[in-house]
């Protein structure tokens, strides 16, 4: 229960600081994408199935307020948090490589398909334009907050570990 609500919480700020706080700090017109880094880290920590949850809830969460068609964010988080939680057999928490390569290239299919599905639908065939302005900024300023957040989410996911392990030595 405690995680549960926990991680709400965590997709309510990362959507907040997502669309309000970096808003006011764009970077090359661009927000680093909150939600994908909470949706990588929570499945590279604790597998496909939280990934999943948690990609679904956060693409909801932005088809409600955002999308004109509700369940396009929430399939493609989920389906990016599926992806990741293969990943989760590979990782230790000491590394920090790994979950931010995956931010990365998450961030690049996540753009081709914003492309595909916003871009090429309204007659915009500049792709080199869109990788050039819009995709390559935001990998470079996603990746930077990841450093620091994805730290954040690590410290929080293993006090919740180590609670739940205290909860279970008292059985």
């Amino acid at each position: 229960m405690r995680r549960t609500i926990i991680t709400a919480i965590c997709i309510l700020l990362c959507y907040i600081f997502q669309t309000s706080v970096f808003g006011l700090f764009k970077l090359a017109d661009t927000v680093p994408n909150m939600m994908l880094i909470l949706v990588v880290s929570i499945a590279v920590m604790r597998g496909q199935k939280s990934g999943m949850i948690v990609g679904f809830f956060s693409g909801l969460l932005l088809d409600i307020f955002y999308s004109s068609y509700l369940g396009i964010f929430a399939f493609l988080y989920m389906f990016l948090g599926f992806l990741d939680g293969f990943f989760h057999r590979i990782y230790y928490s000491e590394d920090t490589f790994l979950p931010l390569v995956l931010i990365a290239v998450n961030d690049v299919v996540y753009g081709i398909l914003m492309y595909i599905g916003y871009g090429l639908l309204k007659n915009h065939l500049h792709i080199f334009q869109y990788v050039k302005r819009i995709i390559l900024p935001e990998i470079v300023y996603t990746v930077a907050v990841a450093l620091i957040l994805y730290r954040i989410l690590l410290r929080i996911n293993n006090a919740l570990e180590k609670y739940d392990k205290g909860s279970v030595d008292f059985v």
